[in-house]
């Protein structure tokens, strides 16, 4: 059945918030490698699909993959066969001489490197069609799965919102969150990286810097709201100024996904890192917001801490190396004058 890469990309984030290194998806029709890379050595045989989250795939020559491979957030190699498509979302396929790839190779933010040789019966394309089969799980009969609550319902003459709105939405922002995270790192490493050297150098002026910010921004855009010339210039800057929040918070969750996969000693690459830990940072920020009064102000300092790095560095575009130490001149000292040689006066000497 044809699926959309799509979908497997939100497979692939759910995935991700499972802290495991290496895990099999259960049923035999799928492999899945979470936080290392997979390779699969000459000879050998892979009954079932690939799909490799955070890591690269090597395929020797001589070794034979019978389903389709996915890779998010990494690197193929083929230098064997693959019977279904290839699918990579944040990295580069290599294909070596000996490469047979039976079905499409599809790639989103990355390319193509094909040696003499190798064959592809497929197309080379961006499209997001890819043929992988998921897990499905098979309820046992005679249990009675409960029914979904009731999300509206209608008392005292006025309708009510269920709390499992606010729940079902905070989730989808979540991982709306760490999708984002996984594309900007991908697309834009070296600015993440660079306000993300700023958040841990010098986490005080970023912070100061955010928190004024925070407070003097929206002040700035109501007085442009109220200005009539000036108005159109409040949506360009509530848009950069929401912006600028969210790359602070992803930066944030770059290093942390990164510090995580040092610590447990996952191969993850930068986008799987940022990925994780803006997913891990945004739960654990909205399980403190639930917090009356302090779990508001902890995420506020959190957010301002990110936002004044990304200040600090414009966007990223430069290095901020701290404030410039005054360069210390030298006083010369004045040069003690010579005191003048007495002249000698010539004794006249009678003949």
């Amino acid at each position: 059945m044809k699926k959309k890469l799509v979908l497997a990309a939100v497979v692939a984030l759910l995935a991700l918030a499972i802290p495991l290194t290496a895990m099999a998806a259960g049923p035999e029709d799928t492999k899945i490698i979470v936080g290392s890379s997979y390779t699969l050595s000459s000879g050998q045989v892979l009954e079932s699909d690939l799909l490799v989250l955070g890591g690269n795939a090597d395929l020797e020559a001589g070794s034979l993959v019978e389903g389709s491979v996915f890779v998010l957030g990494g690197n193929v190699n083929i230098d064997g066969e693959v019977e279904g498509d290839i699918g990579v979302l944040g990295g580069n396929v290599s294909l070596g001489s000996t490469a047979v790839v039976r079905g499409d190779v599809a790639t989103l933010g990355g390319n193509v490197d094909r040696a003499d040789g190798a064959v592809i019966e497929g197309d080379i394309t961006p499209n997001f069609g890819f043929d992988i089969d998921g897990p499905i799980p098979d309820f046992p009969t005679g249990i009675d799965i409960p029914a979904l609550p009731d999300f509206l319902s209608w008392s005292s003459s006025s309708w009510t919102w269920s709390p499992w709105i606010g729940v079902l939405w905070f989730i989808f922002r979540v991982f709306v969150m760490a999708a984002l995270a996984l594309l900007v790192v991908m697309f834009w490493p070296e600015p993440t990286r660079r306000v993300a050297d700023a958040i841990i150098t010098q986490p005080l002026a970023s912070g100061g810097i955010g928190l004024l910010s925070m407070i003097a921004v929206p002040v700035l855009l109501l007085i442009l709201l109220i200005t009539i010339c000036l108005a159109p210039l409040t949506f360009i800057g509530g848009v950069a100024f929401v912006a600028a929040i969210v790359f602070g918070w992803i930066a944030l969750g770059n290093e942390v996904g990164r510090r995580i996969g040092t610590a447990m000693k996952w191969e993850l690459t930068d986008p799987a890192a940022a990925g994780l830990g803006t997913l891990l940072l945004s739960l654990v920020a909205g399980g403190i917001d639930f917090i009356p009064c302090v779990g508001f102000l902890l995420v506020v300092v959190v957010a301002s801490i990110g936002l004044g790095a990304v200040m600090l560095t414009r966007f990223g575009a430069q290095e901020y190396l701290g404030p410039a130490s005054a360069a210390v001149v030298p006083v010369e000292e004045p040069k003690a004058k010579a005191t003048p040689k007495p002249r000698r006066t010539k004794k006249s000497s009678d003949k």
